[in-house]
């Protein structure tokens, strides 16, 4: 007999579902709770609120996305070749996970994020990176956040225009390597 499904883990991907279709005002906590088939109790034992929900859910995706961009670097690679894997595997990730990374955008552009706030997210291990090929005058002498704020607008613009027309593996393989030469040349000295 397969093992019961985990309820929270249950409430989080109906929860991921619902958001990505209806957004965070038109979805209900009533609504998820029903779809997952999980008494609406039980959610808020999980998540005290909607809030809750959301934070939650959001810090798992962005874990699972930096756990798979972080694997992709490989050890004794070059700040340039680490800048261009994560921008790579952002893509990837995000074009394999579309659900998840329309999650994403959609929790990083919502008042959800400043709520938030910073100071209670960890750095991306990117930052780092970035500082010092600043440091290193490999790429220009800009504010870390505006390179990082650059790389991932980068990253969503793209993603967004390969979702829109039908591109062959080996044409998306290009887009991404031609506009990962587009942003080094744009953050180059």
């Amino acid at each position: 007999m397969p093992a019961k499904p985990d309820k929270r883990e249950v409430l989080l991907q109906t929860a991921l579902r619902l958001f990505v279709e209806s957004g965070f005002n038109d979805t209900p906590t009533s609504r998820i709770a029903k779809e997952a088939n999980i008494a609406t109790g039980t959610l808020f034992y999980f998540f005290p609120t909607k809030d809750h929900l959301i934070h939650a859910l959001y810090a798992k995706l962005k874990s699972q996305s930096q756990e798979y961009m972080l694997r992709a670097i490989t050890e004794g690679a070059s700040r340039p070749e680490i800048i261009k894997a994560y921008y790579v595997e952002s893509l990837h990730w995000a074009l394999d996970h579309q659900p998840e990374f329309s999650f994403l955008a959609q929790y990083v552009h919502s008042p959800y994020a400043r709520q938030a706030g910073e100071a209670s997210a960890a750095p991306h291990p990117i930052l780092t990176h970035l500082e010092q090929a600043i440091a290193h005058q490999e790429i220009q002498a800009l504010d870390t956040a505006l390179v990082y704020a650059l790389l991932n607008s980068h990253v969503l613009g793209v993603h967004q225009f390969m979702l829109s027309n039908a591109f062959t593996g080996q044409q998306r393989q290009e887009i991404i390597q031609t506009t990962f030469e587009l942003f080094w040349k744009m953050i180059s000295p």
